[in-house]
């Protein structure tokens, strides 16, 4: 299947946004940016800023909206906001929907996907893990701080396979490095075992990765989390590799010391980003599997002291 298209609605301007979004408009795109009512006057004013060490690139204001696009004028929606802010975007966008777009999520959690799906249908939702070094600065600017550009795809349906691919080869004509794998669950599961110890951790306790690692207490809890988080993934069903445990754990041991989620940034900042979508998601779904996660359940009632059953939905 040819895909020939070449624009996009990014929605949400944070790290993965600005890094995705200044690719292909390197690359030659029409990208448009959807952003909140609340934020888009800052971004009118004085547009995107993207910092790569001396290298600096303003994103035009004139690409930001934060209101309807015309249906048939990007067919390509990047959902780039956090879970918080997920169902209202969504929502927004069902709203402008053509019946012809294909959306891309690119959520840390579990649920995203299939939320997607539920508006627009499984053949037009891939699910995307996007791997970016990238973090948001202020607002209206993002620091870059490595070519690391990566993102992988996965359709919910067989039959939106080949319309994957295709969009794989386009992107990565952008310069962004992609591969297609066949299952979304797969996918899903091999970000979130990766991701949500780490963040739950750093949350925590506050320390970066590197800090973690140098404190024999702290790297004790993060294994805790990180044991826990697979036996409730195994428990759960998840297509995970053979060698994902070790593969994982050992990316930990040698990735960059300053590394800080953004999760433990929200916390630290008074505000519960996506704890009900990570750490609350493996305390909901060891209750419901009978999985023991004691070091879960301690860490969410730490970061926000509510019992477990008034959380979200499970993801």
């Amino acid at each position: 299947m040819l895909y020939s298209d070449r624009s996009a609605l990014i929605v949400g301007a944070g790290a993965v946004g600005a890094v995705l979004g200044a690719a292909l408009l390197a690359a030659g795109w029409h990208v448009t940016f959807r952003v909140r009512p609340e934020s888009f006057l800052g971004y009118r004013r004085l547009g995107l800023t993207v910092r790569h060490g001396a290298r600096e690139t303003t994103i035009d204001r004139e690409r930001f909206i934060c209101d309807a696009v015309a249906r048939g004028s990007h067919r390509l929606v990047f959902v780039c906001v956090k879970m918080p802010e997920f169902d209202r975007a969504i929502q927004a966008l069902a709203e402008d929907d053509d019946g012809e777009r294909v959306y891309v999520t690119t959520q840390s959690g579990l649920a995203a996907p299939q939320m997607c799906a539920a508006l627009f249908g499984r053949q037009r939702v891939l699910a995307g893990a996007p791997a970016v070094d990238a973090q948001r600065a202020e607002p209206g600017v993002v620091d870059v701080f490595s070519d690391v550009r990566r993102l992988s795809l996965a359709p919910l349906h067989p039959a939106a396979g080949p319309l994957a691919r295709a969009i794989a080869a386009r992107l990565a004509e952008a310069g962004i490095g992609t591969q297609v794998g066949s299952s979304a669950d797969a996918l899903l599961w091999e970000k979130f075992v990766g991701l949500e110890p780490l963040a739950t951790a750093c949350a925590v306790t506050q320390l970066a990765l590197g800090q973690l690692r140098a404190q024999p207490i702290a790297l004790r809890f993060l294994r805790g989390l990180f044991d826990e988080v697979f036996d409730v993934a195994h428990a759960a069903g998840a297509e995970l590799a053979p060698d994902a445990q070790v593969r994982r754990w050992q990316a930990y041991l040698d990735g960059p010391p300053a590394l800080r989620p953004s999760l433990a940034i929200d916390v630290a900042a008074g505000r519960s980003g996506e704890l009900d979508w990570l750490t609350g998601a493996v305390v909901r779904l060891a209750a419901q599997l009978r999985v023991r996660a004691p070091l879960h359940l301690d860490a969410f009632r730490t970061l926000r002291p509510a019992p477990a059953e008034g959380l979200r939905p499970a993801a």
